[in-house]
């Protein structure tokens, strides 16, 4: 059993094939391309090793323990550092010329560093300084952030390469402190409790005489639960003799020589990326290889738990081990608002293009223009370079910073019994959560708190129960068994005691049990507190004792084999020895294996017990039992060994031959356990549903099971229509279930409730082939609200999430998990939400935004997501907007001008321009709040503009760019034609500080002025203190900075004197002052006519819309409308019990409202 394969688990080609297949897809469908090319890279290994002779599969390492060292055949080209990683993207060499071909992947950067280029060309005569300046600054920043980032990864490297490790040395007999990266394969390494394994090494002892070390794998897969590995029995009976007359401290370095004595040799397979399959080999002296596989290894990053010391060989090392060929970089996600502004980027680079052909052109049919062609249209190219913001990326990143900080300080969001605050990991994705459209949820450990109780079990033809505590008193099922027991009723005490020794819990020292998983730890507990007690499992040989305790006794247990249980399998089971040689197999899993594996039908108490509890929401296990001759036992146990020692196919050897042991069952008894919702997650998803986001709950549990469940978090409601598509037999058959779900009718009765979808896992499985089939799932779940999907794999969760994709590539998603099973699922969505739970950190080491609790998706959504949304569409509308309103003075005075290339500025108004509007913007609109986050809770449907993606759009941009043409317009003639006459602007050449200067500056100004008057507008709250702060400022710099550039700072002389002449000129000031009121006039009177109407409804003299009757009942709760920006407020102010806050009160409050 020591050096057996855990049992059930593919090959390693296979698993490397999916493997490669999913990375792949990944990379495929989500723009990550990294992620698909490094595929070959963790398959061809930068050291080569020597290949197989006649073309046979090579053996990828020999590792021979010889008295004078460690042989490796074939031997390593180099063996420095050959256990160290580098995660860094760069080197000293390539961080400068990588980081600038990164950056350039932007269309924009290339053409700010060409008008930078373009402007010292010495004919165009452009001040070329503000503009290289401005593009290196922007370069520069952004290579320094990639450095920093990258010098935190090789500090990170640093840490990690650089930890120590006790490796034994060959001259001096001891074992050495050595470096991480310092380790290679073949070095003997000894690591005590609490340390981590450097490489994955193969343990040849443990201060357990029975060769049993535990590991903990959290870093790896995510999970909580310790492991339960053995040394090869083959090398322990050799290594650890009873006779070693060595102290507790001597023995490491006694049983390390002996395994130099021996002549160890471990044959090592191509390393693959399944962390499961491990199929290499190892002989004593050149005799017949035995089998060792994954339960003998100790893997690279594993920590050793609850055994004082092990002692292994490390085999592979660096990026062979398989920490690191699954280390992956993890997709790629853009944001698709972000890939609309980069459209919308191109567009206005186009049109600057196009412009300055126009222009060029144009001036051929001019006689006073005799400049080249190229040179008008160069020149054009640069003063028009200000339309496209230079900083319009850097503010947008800065924008999500906030944000995302905004995020993780919102103390609504922080875990109370942990104190753990929500994580923005990803800040480039916060506006996509104020526009999803379908959320797909784990439910255990993310719905559900993962706390399993024992809530009722079917015995013979009794059903017990309930088990579950009502209040502070234990539930009447423990009485009823307990009763059973004493009265000798013998399926009852078989029952429990199956319970009591078909596991692999671990007792801690204090006596509290610890297993795989809570299912197990559960029924363990049951069987002990009807009086049936797991009271120590201890080790003896190559098998464990569970000694169970009951009214009749002590009795010992021989577990000689464990079958695991698998998602493939369904289930576990223990072989168990007795005295007469025969065994005893006790099995327990899902039903809908077990009934195939039982000798006869099931009990009818049995049947129905089942669709009782899984009606109730209760996880349901089949519980059954076999005897096993002696000699039927023998005969088994020689296959199992025969299985275990293969070279060849050893896993579906061993597979065939678990199987062989598990027929002919014999029914003992059905479990019911309850996995309780989490707090809010009723109300949460009812809140979501209410928005309009189309809300999937993707599980493993049965059909029943999970109907009840969806019922209870109110994701199927009373009066929904289930379409449910199960136990389909094809494709075809798929696509009619759905057809026919479709054009039936959306509401089960006239109360409503919509439509809700039911799959299975088989019938996803064909709908997941069929084109049609996929098409059909997708337009009804379009027409749906809910969706529940039983039996479903890891992979078909994100199978699942990329049909949406696909099917409609402007769909948000968003995924929330919190074990590694999820991870495939949070990565394939646009947003991924981790969960932390107790099934360890892998969904949040994976996830875009990590939260504690399920409750917390409403405020994430609803209120961060929705502002975010706002927020950010605002802002690169309103970024552009000022940018494009500069730039039409540029277009309006070439025209006038007869395209001879002149600017309408002085070129050092173009450095301060962005400088002094673009704080103001960030600040105010990066923290911008319309209504208060209990208000959105309360109403829902304001989340709507996010999925409609009404506030940016082409419509919406084309409105924005409307409104600058006119505001630059206006801004331009009115000051420059009214300001100046004719002869004055055709002055050549023109005056320093002259009448057209003065005018410049001040349309200059009045630009100015218009778009910090539209930023009032456009803002819902700018009066917050942050922003009148960033307000002011830059209204106080501006006049000292001009005054400045007109007093003869500025390199070139234009200005001289004009600021101060326009300053004392009461046309000028009047001007910088009116034309902008008179620009946002119609905006102004709207948001009167708005107000003045919506105070007429909240009065009462209208219905008024669900909005303002939710400002109003806020504003009366609130006692006057303060409200802050942390979040949407307790559980009480929202959900089930915000409603009750509606619409009984709003009407009779609307009138104290408006006093």
């Amino acid at each position: 059993q020591a050096s057996a394969t855990p049992p059930f688990h593919i090959g390693p080609a296979r698993v490397a094939y999916q493997h490669c297949k999913r990375v792949w897809r990944c990379g495929r469908r989500t723009g990550s391309r990294m992620v698909s090319s490094s595929i070959s890279t963790k398959f061809s290994r930068r050291h080569s090793w020597a290949a197989a002779e006649d073309g046979q599969p090579a053996t990828f390492l020999k590792i021979r323990l010889k008295r004078d060292g460690a042989v490796l055949t074939p031997e390593r080209v180099s063996k420095q550092h050959a256990n160290g990683i580098r995660t860094t993207r760069f080197t000293a060499l390539t961080w400068l010329p990588k980081s600038l071909y990164l950056q350039f992947r932007r269309a924009a950067n290339i053409y700010f560093v060409s008008i930078a280029i373009v402007s010292t060309i010495p004919f165009l005569e452009a001040k070329w300084q503000p503009k290289v300046l401005t593009v290196v600054m922007i370069l520069v920043a952004q290579a320094l952030k990639d450095l920093y980032e990258d010098c935190k990864r090789r500090s990170d490297d640093q840490v990690e390469n650089t930890r120590l490790v006790r490796r034994f040395d060959r001259e001096t007999e001891s074992f050495e402190e050595a470096q991480w990266c310092d380790i290679d394969s073949g070095d003997l390494l000894l690591l005590e409790k609490g340390d981590a394994f450097p490489a994955d090494t193969m343990v040849c002892a443990s201060a357990d005489s029975t060769g049993t070390f535990y590991v903990a794998t959290k870093s790896i897969d995510g999970e909580t639960n310790l492991k339960e590995k053995f040394a090869p029995q083959a090398v322990g009976d050799l290594v650890d003799p009873k006779d070693d007359d060595k102290d507790e401290e001597g023995r490491p370095a006694a049983i390390a020589l002996r395994l130099f004595d021996i002549g160890l040799t471990i044959s090592l397979e191509t390393p693959h990326p399944s962390i499961m399959d491990m199929n290499c080999s190892l002989s004593v002296n050149k005799g017949v290889p035995s089998g060792v596989s994954n339960s003998n290894f100790g893997l690279r990053g594993c920590t050793l738990r609850n055994t004082k010391w092990v002692l292994g060989v490390a085999c592979y090392v660096g990026d062979d081990s398989k920490v690191r060929m699954n280390s992956f970089p993890p997709p790629s996600k853009n944001s698709e608002l972000e890939r609309f502004l980069n459209n919308c980027v191109l567009i206005i680079l186009a049109f600057l293009l196009a412009c300055s052909f126009y222009f060029a052109v144009a001036s051929r049919f001019v006689d006073e223009v005799t400049l080249p062609f190229y040179q008008i249209f160069l020149k054009y190219l640069v003063i028009l370079y200000p339309v496209l913001p230079m900083t319009l990326y850097i503010t947008f990143e800065i924008v999500h910073l906030i944000i995302g900080v905004q995020i993780e300080v919102d103390p609504l969001m922080k875990d109370e019994a942990t104190g753990t605050n929500a994580q923005a990991r990803n800040t480039s994705v916060v506006e996509e959560l104020g526009q999803v459209d379908f959320v797909f949820s784990d439910k255990t450990g993310t719905l559900t708190a993962n706390e399993m109780r024992f809530a009722y079990c079917c015995v013979g033809s009794a059903t017990l129960g309930p088990f579950l505590p009502d209040g502070s008193l234990p539930g009447p099922g423990y009485e009823q068994a307990k009763a059973a027991i004493r009265s000798g009723n013998d399926d009852v005490r078989a029952f429990f005691d199956a319970l009591a020794v078909c596991h692999t819990v671990k007792i801690d020292q204090d006596g509290t049990y610890q297993g795989e998983s809570p299912d197990e730890v559960a029924l363990v507990e049951a069987a002990r507190s009807v009086g049936i007690e797991l009271e120590a499992r201890e080790t003896a040989g190559s098998s464990v004792i569970h000694r169970v305790r009951s009214p009749w006794g002590v009795e010992d247990n021989e577990v000689t084999h464990v079958l695991g249980f698998t998602s493939d399998r369904k289930r576990m089971s223990v072989v168990c020895a007795t005295k007469d040689g025969g065994a005893v197999v006790t099995t327990k899993g899902a039903d809908s294996v077990m009934e195939g594996l039982c000798s006869g039908p099931l009990p009818s108490e049995a049947v129905r017990a089942l669709g009782e509890f899984s009606r109730q929401g209760l996880r349901t296990l089949l519980v059954a039992r076999r005897r096993v001759a002696p000699l039927d036992f023998a005969a088994w146990r020689a296959r199992w060994d025969q299985a275990s020692s293969a070279m060849e196919d050893r896993t579906a050897k061993i597979e065939a031959v678990a199987a062989a042991i598990e027929e002919s069952l014999t029914f003992t008894g059905v479990t019911a356990l309850e996995d309780r919702l989490q707090d809010r997650v009723p109300s949460t998803i009812a809140m979501l549903r209410e928005a309009g986001i189309r809300v999937w709950v993707l599980t493993g549990d049965k059909v029943e099971t999970a109907v009840e469940i969806a019922k209870s978090c109110q994701l199927i409601d009373s009066g929904m229509r289930l379409v449910e598509v199960v136990n389909a037999t094809s494709s075809k058959d798929c696509t009619r279930m759905l057809r026919e779900g479709l054009e039936g009718p959306p509401e089960k009765n006239k109360s409503g409730g919509g439509r809700g979808i039911v799959l299975d896992g088989s019938s996803v499985s064909y709908i997941l082939e069929d084109k049609k089939a996929r098409t059909a799932l997708y337009e009804l779940a379009v027409a749906s609200s809910s969706c529940v999907c039983c039996r479903l794999s890891p992979l078909q969760k994100r199978e699942l999430v990329e049909l949406v994709r696909q099917e409609n590539p402007t769909a948000i998603t968003l995924a929330i998990g919190d074990g590694a099973n999820d991870v495939p699922m949070i990565q394939g969505a646009h947003v991924g939400i981790g969960v932390r739970g107790k099934e360890g950190s892998a969904a949040v080491q994976a996830c875009d935004m990590a939260v504690s609790e399920f409750s917390f998706l409403g405020n994430m959504v609803l209120c961060h997501g929705r502002k975010s949304y706002r927020r950010i569409a605002t802002f690169l509308c309103f970024f552009i907007y000022k940018s494009v309103a500069l730039g039409w003075s540029y277009i309006v005075y070439a025209h006038a001008m007869l395209f001879s290339g002149e600017g309408a500025y002085p070129q050092w108004l173009d450095v301060i321009w962005n400088p002094l509007t673009s704080c103001a913007v960030v600040l105010i609109l990066a923290s911008d709040i319309d209504v208060p986050d209990k208000v959105a809770l309360q109403s829902p449907h304001l989340y709507a503009p996010g999925p409609e993606r009404s506030l940016f759009n082409p419509r919406s941009f084309a409105r924005w760019m409307v409104v600058a043409t006119i505001h630059g317009i206006l801004s331009w003639c009115v000051p420059v034609y009214w300001l100046t006459t004719e002869p004055e602007r055709l002055e050549r050449p023109l005056t320093e500080g002259g009448a057209f200067w003065q005018a410049s500056f001040t349309a200059f100004s009045t630009v100015f002025m218009t778009v910090h008057l539209k930023l009032f507008m456009v803002a819902e709250k700018p009066l917050q203190w942050i922003g009148i702060v960033a307000l002011v400022l830059e209204l106080v710099l501006y006049l000292p900075i001009a005054l400045g550039l007109g007093s003869g700072l500025a390199p070139s002389h234009e200005l001289l004197g004009a600021p101060q002449k326009v300053f004392q000129s009461w046309r000028h000031v009047a001007t910088i002052f009116v034309v902008p009121v008179l620009a946002v006039l119609p905006e102004i009177l709207q948001a009167f006519i708005c107000s003045y109407s919506g105070v007429r409804r909240r009065s009462g003299r209208g219905t008024g819309t669900e909005a303002d009757r939710a400002v109003s009942r806020q504003l009366v709760h609130s006692g006057g409308g303060d409200s802050s920006d942390s979040g949407c407020g307790d559980s009480s102010d929202s959900g089930d019990s915000s409603q009750s806050d509606g619409d009984s009160s709003s009407e009779e409050h609307h009138g104290v409202c408006v006093c």
